[in-house]
């Protein structure tokens, strides 16, 4: 049994990746670096990790939490790496400050699988794998909704996450990189971090309004919770015409598309993201080989006409 700590109240249902019964495996000490467990995604992931490794006979996961100190990332994962724990799971806060916490595990001989969101590209190279969605393509997703919802024209702001976190950077470096590709006349305005908080998002957004007036007609959120609160301020500030796009397919965000507050998003389970951790860290701790380096989460485009498809978990 696991000795994680419980978060939210409750376990999350396990869903398809183990709904057949996993092997049972002897006595694996699983490290779990996170960069906040009170980000709500980073929440739900490390409840539906403890609910999947319930399952399995013989497996520990010990989750620490860096409460969004960067410092204190590298500290924990090198409290774990002094616990000699099988496997290291790591959700990076600073792509690039955690890197020598990395190669410290990696010189001990501990594999690590990067979870969620992926290191700075030296850190990758450290990785034995990595697990989750793709923040990059991301982007891309937001590029395309925003481009169909505007017709390829008009003027966008961003609403970032964490500054220097790689979802951040990635997620930003796709939308570009996929609106050039597209030959979009969308024009950025500019970017402000929210730092991943809905109450934060609110006051970026009325800057936006205020910065950028009419000139603004669609905005990317980094996260839909952000997204949804930024869609408020716009529907009270009588500029609900203001295409917002989310990412992460989350309860907030699926109900303000239902509103026609927020155009779109993309699905990102938390429970798929953890299920599929477990099962490679238990592949990795067992010398087993991953099917790929990278192992992508399915990522589906949600909008009006399909989001009665999605519940959301987070």
């Amino acid at each position: 049994m696991s000795n994680l700590i419980k978060l939210l109240g409750g376990a999350v249902v396990a869903t398809g990746l183990l709904a057949a019964p996993m092997a049972s495996a002897d006595d694996i000490v699983i490290g779990h670096s996170q960069p906040n467990l009170g980000w709500p995604y980073i929440a739900i992931v490390t409840n539906a990790l403890e609910a999947a490794a319930d399952k399995v006979d013989g497996v520990e996961v010990v989750t620490l939490s860096a409460d969004g100190d960067i410092a204190k990332q590298s500290s924990d994962i090198g409290s774990l790496v002094n616990q000699e724990v099988d496997v290291l799971l790591v959700t990076s806060l600073d792509g690039n400050a955690v890197i020598p916490a990395l190669k410290r595990a990696h010189d001990a001989g501990i594999p690590i699988l990067g979870v969620s969101n992926e290191p700075a590209e030296a850190g990758q190279a450290l990785l034995a794998g990595y697990s989750g969605p793709d923040d990059y393509v991301q982007g891309v997703i937001a590029a395309e909704l925003l481009n169909d919802a505007l017709g390829g024209t008009g003027g966008i702001a961003i609403i970032e996450g964490s500054p220097g976190q790689s979802t951040t950077l990635l997620r930003t470096q796709g939308l570009k990189d996929r609106l050039a590709e597209l030959e979009s006349g969308i024009t950025i305005l500019g970017a402000q971090t929210a730092d991943w908080s809905p109450v934060k998002a609110k006051d970026v957004a009325q800057a936006f309004l205020t910065s950028f007036d009419d000139e603004m007609v669609g905005l990317f959120a980094q996260d839909d919770n952000s997204g949804a609160a930024a869609a408020e301020v716009f529907k009270a500030a009588g500029r609900d015409d203001i295409k917002v796009v989310g990412t992460g397919g989350t309860i907030e965000g699926l109900k303000a598309i239902r509103e026609g507050l927020m155009y779109g998003t993309m699905d990102q389970s938390p429970t798929t993201d953890a299920e599929q951790a477990l099962k490679f860290a238990i592949m990795l701790a067992n010398g087993e080989d991953l099917p790929e380096k990278r192992n992508i989460i399915p990522m589906p485009k949600i909008t009006a006409d399909n989001v009665g498809d999605f519940k959301g978990e987070w």
